[in-house]
């Protein structure tokens, strides 16, 4: 089975290149964290034992972007995921992923993500 969760930004990105002042960063680690289970918890996702999941992410503008350093972003969603119980936890036996994917939706404020939840055996 494969499901989809998608909701739009709720802060700032996470980059592994931000130079943010930590308590901003702790702040809307928080607030990218609580989205992701909140959203979880409003979609009734099942809780599943493996799964890989793919994050497609949309920003409101067009600026050429190096997807890879928005991995802090989908680690605090993933950790939110986790919170909500889809998984076990986000080890290596659970979760493959998250895979990130630039996307092209229509947006505003901070942007959007699509997160593509596929179950494993």
């Amino acid at each position: 089975m494969t499901y989809l969760l998608e909701f739009p930004a709720p802060a700032p990105w996470l980059n592994s290149n931000g130079r943010t002042d930590r308590r901003a960063q702790t702040r809307d680690r928080r607030l990218w964290r609580d989205a992701a289970h909140i959203w979880a918890r409003s979609k009734k996702l099942p809780k599943l034992q493996r799964a890989h999941i793919t994050a497609t992410l949309s920003f409101p503008n067009h600026r050429k972007r190096d997807i890879g350093n928005y991995a802090p972003t989908m680690k605090a969603a993933v950790d939110g995921l986790i919170d909500y119980g889809l998984l076990p936890d986000d080890s290596d036996q659970h979760l493959v992923g998250p895979d990130l994917r630039p996307g092209t939706r229509q947006c505003t404020a901070y942007g959007w993500v699509e997160l593509e939840i596929r179950e494993l055996p």
